[in-house]
C-alpha cells in the first residue's frame, strides 16, 4: 500500500512545474478555516494539518448520517461510532473521546459519556467540515487530545436560501445467507430541511431554521433508530460593532443498541436476541454577544443544556439525566504589526444523576488560555498556552499545556509547516462510573482512573498545482504522538460474583502506560475541466505505527490475580501494535460531471486489525461469545468498500440522486463481535434555492 501511494504522490510531484504564472497561488481548492487558530486563515497557511471536506461530498452523496462524510477525511476512522485520527484511539464504546467534535465553535460531546451523538449533529445545514489533526488542547481543552472535528453550519444569508431533501435507503441481503434474518425489505429514510434569510436595514435581523426526521429499521435484529431534531439560529446586528445571537436545539431519539453478536454466522443477531432500549431527549439554548472596539473583538458565549436518557435491558435500569452550563469568553486583538492575540476563559459545570453511574455526580471544568499569532511576508508563527482544571466528586487534576507552530511559504505555491502541541484529557463520568451489561457481559466502573496526557509533533509540506483548467494540491506530513497514562477499553475478568461465569467478564477502562504513534500521511485533491467535462477528486493515505513503549509493564490485576500488560492481554503482541488500530488506511473520492449529470465513486480501505484483546479467543469466553476467531480468519484481508452514485440535475433547483453503498457487499468487523452493514441502495431528491 505504501509503495502504491508513493508512486501516486510521485506522479503528482512531477506536476509541480504546472504551478507557474502570476495566478498560480489561486486555486479553487483553497479554503478559509477557523479551527486551527480560532482566526480565519487560508488552509495552506496553517501550522498544523487541516483537512476541509468538499461540500459536494456532503451534498452529492446520499449520506444517512454525518459520520459517513467525516470518515472520508484522510486518517480519520470511526469504529462503532468512535472517531479517531491517525490511530490516536482504539475502541471505547462511546465512553470518552480523544477527538473533540465542535458545532459552530462549541463542544458537541455528551456531558456524561464524553461521546458523540452523531444523529444529533445538524448535517442538513453543514456548510464546511474542518478536521484538525494532532493535540489541540491548548485551544480547545481536554477532549482535543487527538484532534478536532468542526462542523460549521449555515449563517443567515442575505437572500432567502432553502434546501430540502428526502432520502430512502434499502438494505440488501448479505452474501452470508445466515446473516439475512429479515424476510421483508428493511431500510432507513430521512426528511431534512434548512432555511436561512435576513431582513431589515442592512440585513440587521438574520435567522436559520433547520431540522430532520429520521427513521432506521436497522440491519441488526431488534436494533433500530427513530429520531427528530430542530435547530434555530437568530442573529441581530444593530451596527458593524455589535452582534447578538440566540440558538436553540431540540433532539428526540428512540433507539436500540447491541454490544455483542450471537455468533459470527448470526452476526446481525444480538447476544441472547436482546437489545438495550434508549429514549433520549436533549435541549440546549445558546446565547452570544460579539462586540468590536477598534482592533479588539470580545465574544461571550453561554449555553445551557439539559438531557435525559431512559434506558434499560430486561430488568436492568441504565437511565440517567443531567444538565450542563458552558460559559466562554474570548478576546482577540488584531494588531497592525502582523500580530493577533487571543485570550479567553472557560467555565463548564455538569450535574447528573444516574442509576447507570451509581448515583449523582458533579463535574467542573475551568480553563484560561492565550495564544499569539504572528504573520509577516512568508511566515506564520503561533505560540499558545492553556491551564486546565477538572474536579469530579472530589478528584481534582490540573495541568498546563503548550503549543507552538510555524508555516513558511517557500514560494506562493510551496508551503512548509511544523508544529509541536501538548494535550491533556480527564476521564469522562462514564469511563469512571459506568456499570451496565450487554446480555451476560458487563461494563465495569473504574473510579481510580487517572488523566492521560501527551504531545504531537508534525512536519508537513503542501504543494499547490495549477495549469490552465487543472488545479489542485498534494500534501505530505510526518507525525509523532506520545501518550502517558493512556486510557484503553479492555476486556477481561473484573467481577467476583460466586457461581457465575460470563457475568464476571466484560469491559473496563484502564490506564495502560506509555504509547507512541508515528507515521506518514499523504493526501491530494484536484479539479480539471475539459470542455463540458469536469473532474473533481481527492485521495489520502495514512501509515501509522501505534506501539506500546513498555510492553511488559503491568498496569492492572484482574480478579484472578493475574498481572495484565500489553504483552499478556494482546492477541498478537509480536509487532507491538496497539489493540484495535489500523496500520494502513486509504480514502479516495472522484466525481465526473457533464452538463446536468454527475457520476461519482468513493473508496475506503482499512488494513486488517492485527491486534485485539486475547481473551476474546479464550475457549471459555468463546463458548459465550462465539465466532470471533472465525471472523478474524474469514475477514483477514482488511476492509475495502466501494460506493457509487449518479446524480441528475432535473432543473436549476431540483436534483435526483441514486447510489449504491458498499457496492461489492463486502463484510467487515470494525471491532470484535460486530459486523458492518451490508450493501444499501438509496434515492435522494433535493430542492435547493440559492
Amino acid at each position: 500500500m505504501l509503495s502504491v501511494s508513493t508512486v501516486f504522490l510521485s506522479g503528482l510531484w512531477a506536476g509541480l512545474s504546472l504551478s507557474s504564472g502570476p495566478d498560480s497561488s489561486v486555486v479553487l481548492l483553497e479554503s478559509t478555516v477557523v479551527t486551527a487558530s480560532r482566526t480565519e486563515q487560508r488552509v495552506e497557511n496553517t501550522t498544523v494539518s487541516v483537512d476541509v471536506l468538499p461540500l459536494r461530498v456532503l451534498e452529492e452523496k446520499a449520506n444517512a448520517r454525518v459520520e459517513q462524510v467525516i470518515q472520508m477525511a484522510p486518517g480519520v476512522t470511526l469504529q462503532d461510532g468512535q472517531a479517531n485520527i491517525r490511530s490516536g484511539s482504539g475502541w471505547s464504546l462511546g465512553a470518552g473521546s480523544r477527538v473533540l467534535v465542535l458545532v459552530d465553535g462549541l463542544p458537541a460531546l455528551s456531558p456524561d459519556a464524553g461521546g458523540v451523538l452523531w444523529n444529533a449533529m445538524p448535517m442538513e445545514a453543514v456548510q464546511q467540515i474542518e478536521v484538525v489533526k494532532g493535540a489541540s488542547s491548548s485551544l480547545y481543552g481536554s477532549s482535543a487530545l487527538n484532534g478536532v472535528i468542526h462542523l460549521r453550519t449555515w449563517e443567515p444569508s442575505q437572500n432567502l436560501r432553502v434546501r430540502v431533501s428526502t432520502m430512502a435507503e434499502c438494505y440488501d441481503k448479505p452474501k452470508m445467507r445466515s446473516l439475512g434474518w429479515w424476510d421483508q425489505p428493511r431500510g432507513r429514510g430521512a426528511l431534512r430541511f434548512a432555511v436561512s434569510d435576513s431582513r431589515g436595514e442592512s440585513n440587521q435581523h438574520g435567522w436559520v431554521v433547520h431540522g430532520q426526521v429520521f427513521g432506521d429499521q436497522g440491519y441488526q435484529y431488534l436494533v433500530g433508530d427513530q429520531s427528530s431534531r430542530l435547530h434555530l439560529k437568530y442573529r441581530y446586528k444593530p451596527s458593524s460593532r455589535l452582534e447578538v445571537g440566540l440558538q436553540g436545539q431540540w433532539w428526540n431519539s428512540d433507539r436500540s443498541s447491541s454490544l455483542i453478536w450471537e455468533d459470527y454466522r448470526l452476526g446481525y443477531t444480538p447476544l441472547d436476541s436482546s437489545a438495550t432500549l434508549t429514549q433520549s431527549q436533549l435541549g440546549a439554548l445558546t446565547g452570544h454577544v460579539k462586540y468590536r472596539v477598534g482592533r479588539s473583538l470580545h465574544t461571550l458565549q453561554i449555553r445551557q443544556m439539559a438531557y435525559a436518557n431512559q434506558s434499560g435491558l430486561d430488568s436492568n435500569d441504565y437511565s440517567n439525566e443531567g444538565a450542563s452550563l458552558h460559559a466562554e469568553y474570548l478576546l482577540q486583538h488584531f494588531a497592525s504589526n502582523g500580530w493577533t492575540y487571543t485570550a479567553g476563559a472557560l467555565w463548564l459545570s455538569s450535574d447528573m444523576n444516574a442509576v447507570l453511574f451509581s448515583g449523582a455526580h458533579t463535574a467542573i471544568n475551568q480553563a484560561v488560555f492565550a495564544q499569539a499569532d504572528w504573520k509577516k511576508s512568508q511566515w506564520d508563527v503561533n505560540l499558545g498556552l492553556r491551564w486546565e482544571s477538572f474536579q469530579v466528586d472530589g478528584l481534582q487534576a490540573s495541568k498546563p499545556v503548550f503549543r507552538a507552530g510555524s508555516h513558511y511559504a517557500i514560494t506562493p505555491v510551496s508551503h512548509l509547516r511544523a508544529s509541536l502541541a501538548q494535550g491533556f484529557r480527564f476521564p469522562s463520568i462514564a469511563e469512571r462510573f459506568s456499570a451496565s451489561a450487554a446480555g451476560a457481559l458487563q461494563v465495569f466502573p473504574n473510579p481510580s482512573l487517572q488523566p492521560e496526557s501527551g504531545w504531537t509533533g508534525e512536519i508537513g509540506y503542501k504543494q499547490l498545482l495549477r495549469k490552465g483548467n487543472f488545479q489542485g494540491y498534494v500534501d505530505a506530513a510526518f507525525f509523532w504522538t506520545q501518550f502517558e497514562n493512556m486510557l484503553e477499553f479492555t476486556f477481561g475478568k473484573w467481577g467476583n460474583l460466586p457461581g457465575t461465569t460470563l457475568a464476571n467478564y466484560g469491559f473496563t477502562s484502564l490506564n495502560v502506560g506509555s504509547t507512541r504513534i508515528t507515521g506518514l500521511e499523504l493526501s491530494a485533491a484536484a479539479r480539471a475541466k475539459w470542455g463540458p467535462w469536469i473532474v473533481e477528486g481527492m485521495a489520502g493515505y495514512t501509515y501509522a505505527q501505534p506501539i506500546s513503549l513498555d510492553p511488559t509493564y503491568a498496569y492492572a490485576t484482574d480478579m484472578d490475580g493475574a498481572a495484565l500488560s500489553y504483552t499478556s492481554t494482546s492477541l498478537d503482541p509480536s509487532k507491538g501494535i496497539l489493540k484495535y488500530r489500523y496500520v494502513h488506511t486509504a480514502k479516495s473520492d472522484i466525481n465526473l460531471r457533464y452538463g446536468r449529470w454527475s457520476l461519482g465513486s468513493s473508496l475506503r480501505y482499512n488494513s486488517f486489525m492485527s491486534n485485539i484483546d486475547a481473551i476474546f479467543t479464550d475457549p471459555l469466553i468463546a463458548i459465550f461469545v462465539p465466532g470471533v476467531a472465525d471472523s478474524r480468519y474469514q475477514l483477514n484481508q482488511g476492509d475495502l468498500f466501494l460506493d457509487i452514485r449518479l446524480l441528475a440535475r432535473l432543473t436549476d433547483q431540483w436534483t435526483l440522486q441514486c447510489a449504491v453503498t458498499n457496492a461489492a457487499n463486502r463484510m467487515a468487523s470494525p471491532r470484535p463481535a460486530l459486523l458492518s452493514e451490508p450493501r444499501t441502495f438509496s434515492l435522494q431528491l433535493t430542492y435547493a434555492l440559492n
